[in-house]
């Protein structure tokens, strides 16, 4: 999946995507396993946001096992790295052998992608009938209608799952390691658990899915990341066959077999992006990401283990401060949104339709982000010099007249290489018979790609292809050139026709070419070039 990005990402901040995305994910070293006899197993207790106390102990309450997650850019999240002191009195006695089936985080995105990392010994020992004992970091029973359903799926019968309510000192706790510890280093056994669930469950036939997050219930009962203008992405993919679900309304079973069984599914990036660790081989993921500076680092490492075919499209709005985690965010329809619709549904964007969406939801998030921000002065002050800095930009834009189009350049005998001319410019004086040597064509924006060569003679033939600039042909060795052909990648080529022919030095025009077509002059000299573009929408697609 990782073989060219650029077909991938349609995002404001390309290269830390590429960064997150090509790390080596799995590590070589064999996961150990530990017995503590008379082990004590803790509940969890918290310190602050995302650290707890509790886990294993041996008998003396030194801590021994919890769980690890380190996060380079902020230390620990869902950590368990220290044990408490409690009265013997209140530990509960358990005289059995048990697993240390590890934390179950409260949130399910995070549960889905971390809380399964020690079953992978589960698995491998079916065998094995001991009870799997875990801590939780759930303050009620609501998790118990996803959490034991996906245990089981996993490979833990339902009565052998054990949630540590209060201290409990076991004959021997096995524990195993954990299969990851961090989203840039995993062993391959991480996969076993999301494998063993689909094992057993039965793929949906519903083939196009919008999964939305406008009924998320953790969002209105705990006030999390509050996301406006949803309904321009859900109405877009209903209008092209998705059904549009609120996948967490769902059984456990029922949202595993939805996502196994579809071919295509869009969502924003976060939660619902996690599901990709259960689609078919080459099912399409459309992720849209809801504040396009932010790279979502456990996301890119889904991708890169994944089965699904995905592409990630910045699906930001964001003009005021955003918190991509607990903060006001506005969807919409944006220039990288636009390219990646042309590309991928071979359509031209209304962008009427985007605009009545966005302005219709801009009065509640304006008012949502006031109200949230109003007494912290930097994020006002920020955003503010944002907003200003956005107009500016925009009217530099407009002054320059920025279009996106081609620039190319000819060397030709005695005189060199000449000016850059853009599209339809003629490359040189059709009055000098002045040989043409060498061509450089490119995009004036990065998004498209434009290949070329050049005809030698009948005895060299064609050059190497090249792209981006590069020369084609040869300088200072006084070789003409008899010969072009000029094409677009893939997806450039979706959206453009290339058009360009020849001047020759007997006078006359070659008729035009197209979309790598070969152009031969017979022998004859060529003296100049003319290229243009035709838009196959006949839009102005974004600059970048």
């Amino acid at each position: 999946m990782l073989e060219d990005l650029s077909k991938r990402l349609y995002v404001e901040n390309a290269e830390a995507w590429k960064e997150a995305l090509i790390q080596k994910r799995f590590v070589d070293a064999k996961l150990e396993v530990k017995v503590v006899e008379r082990g004590i197993i803790l509940p969890s207790r918290k310190i602050k946001f995302g650290t707890f106390q509790g886990g294993v102990c041996d008998e003396n309450l030194n801590f021994v096992a919890g769980n690890k997650r380190k996060y380079a850019e902020r230390g620990g999240f869902n950590t368990i790295e220290s044990a408490y002191e409690v009265a013997r009195e209140d530990i509960i006695q358990l005289d059995e052998d048990v697993i240390f089936g590890g934390l179950l985080a409260e949130h399910f995105g995070h549960f889905l992608t971390e809380s399964l990392c020690r079953l992978w010994y589960v698995i491998q020992h079916p065998e094995l009938k001991s009870k799997v004992l875990f801590v939780t970091t759930l303050k009620d029973g609501d998790h118990r209608k996803y959490t034991n359903k996906i245990l089981e799926l996993a490979g833990v019968a339902p009565e052998r799952i054990v949630y540590v309510g209060k201290p409990m000192q076991c004959r021997s706790i096995t524990i195993p390691e954990q299969a990851q510890y961090d989203w840039t280093r995993m062993h391959k056994e991480f996969l076993l658990p999301y494998q063993e669930i689909k094992s057993h469950v039965t793929p949906n036939n519903r083939k196009k899915l919008y999964l939305t997050r406008t009924g998320f219930e953790f969002t209105k009962k705990h006030g999390n990341v509050h996301c406006f203008n949803e309904k321009y992405f859900e109405d877009f993919f209903s209008a092209r066959g998705f059904e549009v679900v609120s996948i967490e309304k769902l059984e456990a079973q029922e949202q595993i077999s939805l996502i196994m069984g579809a071919d295509e599914i869009a969502a924003n990036i976060g939660t619902l992006t996690h599901w990709a660790l259960f689609c078919k081989l080459g099912a399409k993921f459309i992720m849209l990401n809801r504040t396009s500076s932010f790279v979502t680092k456990i996301q890119a490492v889904i991708n890169n283990v994944s089965d699904a075919d995905w592409y990630i499209v910045d699906g930001s709005k964001n003009y005021l401060f955003a918190d991509r985690t607990h903060g006001v965010c506005m969807f919409g329809a944006n220039k990288y949104w636009k390219v990646f619709v042309a590309h991928y549904f071979g359509e031209r964007l209304d962008e009427n339709q985007a605009d009545k969406y966005f302005n219709e939801a801009l009065p509640d998030y304006i008012n949502f982000w006031l109200k949230k921000y109003s007494k912290s002065n930097e994020q006002v002050a920020d955003s503010i010099k944002n907003v200003c800095s956005r107009i500016a930009a925009l009217e530099r834009e407009m002054e320059n007249n920025r279009s996106l189009s081609i620039i190319y350049q000819t060397h030709v005998a005695l005189k060199g290489w000449g000016e850059w001319k853009k599209e339809n410019q003629l490359s040189n004086n059709l009055e000098q018979n002045l040989d043409i040597q060498a061509i450089r064509i490119s995009f004036t924006q990065p998004f498209y790609e434009i290949y070329y060569s050049v005809y030698y003679n009948d005895k060299e033939g064609w050059s190497e292809e090249v792209s981006r600039g590069q020369i084609a042909g040869t300088t200072g060795k006084a070789k003409a050139i008899t010969g072009v052909k000029i094409w677009l990648n893939e997806f450039s080529a979706k959206i453009f026709n290339v058009f360009y022919r020849v001047h020759k030095f007997d006078g006359e025009w070659t008729s035009w070419a197209k979309n790598g077509e070969e152009i031969l002059s017979g022998g004859i000299k060529l003296n100049s070039i003319q290229i243009k573009l035709e838009d196959r929408f006949r839009m102005n697609l974004p600059t970048s």
